[in-house]
């Protein structure tokens, strides 16, 4: 694991490392390493990272997935000397890149990033329990856009597994910090081809069909947990209001994946799901009102011009959005986020290395993830599409469950879609997201109507608040929608569900 600092001095933190009972570390190493692709991305496209590393006069080649596929685990590395410094036909021989560079491919290769390192490393020993920490410190280059690297990197040899956690959040107590899953070479290649709000879209170069499904969901939790980590360290430094919203889906993604994968994981993983619920009902009450004061009270002021008591209806609640913004900063940036941090990958972790409950646990873990993914998808779109067969006419509460599921199988479906192809799995995942945001829709307003009913409730006991109260009822109606449209346009989109499932394989 990996401890993103904000104090970048690194006697500082050796002086706090040996504080906490580290042994005095080596010297600083300068490292520098080089990483190679084709123009076209063709290695990171397979899956792959290849770099050279420089230390001194000793130059090295190293092979590895370019994301890892488990959450704790470390992957599978292939690495030779190199004579010349650059990476050629003798040095892959023997790897996966053999294929992948086959013909004039290898030659196209050229350097992508660089990242120039400052190494420190020292060791910590502690109930019978062996961890290497190495502070790194430097930078990573993509041609004129840099990201500053200060991390503690935490790697246990011997020992159990809990000593590494206790270590980390004792370590977050001495200096502040937040989490990260990502190597070296994941930050240059996010800061060479930035792809947000994509943690189950990556690929895998090991993440094949065949291969068996508990180290696929492995795989999978990994990237949803190392996408949230991210997205709750940009959160933790601007608070920006969009990366907010992504650490939401984030919490909803891994959700759904634990949910969808419940039947491998048992019933050892229940505390996961709530847990992260609970964090993303917190964050919500921000969601709420950053959704209700953008698109609708600011449309409302645009298109009302001087209508009476709009201006203050709107000041009234961009202060409270403010407030409850502050309150979502503030527990973000405190020790607590970390905490929830470690909780998680030791969670994920413990589920992944459990011992199956039933034969039938013992069955599926052992089988292929294609052959178990497609089963559960199928069952999990019969059933929904059996559960909306009346949604024009289904109570409210009914249809916001029905948005909630379609919710959960399109993030199952955006990290499995590959098993029903590439085609079709964009299909599906397209319309379960338009059925999400028609049914949506209504739920922002049943959400706006809320806000606004609080508000006014508040307004009329303080008295003289008639502009205001006006205000709110003129915002009221604009968020009335044509429920009955959209109900129709939801239907529409799921009969064209139906149709897409029925066309996939095995479906008649």
């Amino acid at each position: 694991m990996r401890l993103q600092l904000d104090d970048d001095d690194p006697r500082r933190i050796l002086k706090r490392l040996l504080t906490a009972g580290a042994s005095r570390g080596s010297r600083a190493k300068t490292i520098q390493s080089v990483y190679y692709d084709t123009a076209a991305g063709k290695l990171l496209g397979a899956g792959y990272c290849l770099r050279t590393r420089s230390q001194g006069g000793k130059r090295v080649q190293h092979i590895a997935a370019a994301s890892p596929t488990s959450v704790l685990r470390m992957p599978r590395n292939w690495t030779k000397p190199l004579a010349d410094g650059v990476p050629s036909k003798d040095s892959i021989a023997g790897t996966p890149l053999v294929d992948i560079l086959a013909g004039r491919a290898l030659a196209k290769l050229m350097p992508v990033f660089s990242a120039d390192i400052h190494r420190r490393r020292c060791v910590i020993e502690r109930e019978g329990a062996r961890i290497v920490a190495i502070l790194d410190t430097g930078a990573i280059s993509v041609g004129q856009a840099a990201e500053r690297i200060c991390e503690l990197r935490l790697e246990i040899v011997a020992g159990p597994f809990v000593v590494l956690f206790d270590v980390a959040r004792e370590l977050g107590q001495v200096f502040p910090a937040t989490l990260s899953l990502r190597s070296h070479g994941e930050k240059g290649f996010r800061l060479l081809h930035p792809q947000p709000g994509c943690a189950v879209g990556e690929r895998h170069g090991d993440m094949q069909a065949e291969m068996r499904t508990l180290d696929a969901i492995d795989g999978i939790c990994r990237n949803c947990a190392a996408a949230l980590l991210d997205d709750l360290a940009l959160l933790r430094a601007d608070g920006d209001h969009n990366v907010l919203h992504q650490v939401r889906i984030g919490l909803r993604r891994l959700r759904a994946i634990l949910s969808f994968c419940r039947p491998v994981l048992g019933p050892e993983g229940a505390d996961l799901p709530a847990r992260l619920r609970h964090l993303a009902q917190f964050l919500g009450r921000a969601r709420e009102f950053d959704v209700f004061c953008d698109r609708m009270l600011v449309p409302l002021r645009r298109d009302n011009p001087g209508a009476l008591g709009v201006d203050a209806l709107l000041e009234a609640f961009e202060v409270k959005r403010r407030e409850v913004r502050d309150e979502v900063l503030a527990h973000v940036r405190s020790p607590e986020m970390l905490a929830f941090g470690l909780w998680l990958l030791e969670r994920l972790g413990e589920l992944m290395r459990s011992e199956p409950s039933t034969s039938k646990q013992t069955r599926l873990r052992e089988s292929t993830w294609a052959d178990f993914a497609k089963a559960r998808l199928g069952r999990r779109l019969a059933a929904f599409l059996k559960a909306s067969r009346h949604l024009q006419s289904c109570a409210t509460d009914e249809q916001h469950d029905i948005r909630i599921e379609a919710k959960k199988l399109r993030y199952a479906t955006e990290a499995f879609q590959t098993i029903v192809g590439e085609h079709r799995g964009r299909q599906l995942v397209s319309k379960l997201q338009s059925l999400q945001d028609l049914l949506g829709e209504l739920n922002d307003c049943a959400t706006g109507h809320t806000l606004l009913l609080d508000y006014a409730r508040d307004r009329a006991r303080e008295g003289n608040a008639g502009l205001e109260l006006f205000a709110a009822g003129l915002a009221a109606a604009a968020c009335s929608p044509n429920r009955s449209e959209i109900l129709a346009r939801a239907v529409a989109t799921r009969d064209e569900l139906v149709a897409i499932v029925r066309s996939l394989p095995g479906k008649r």
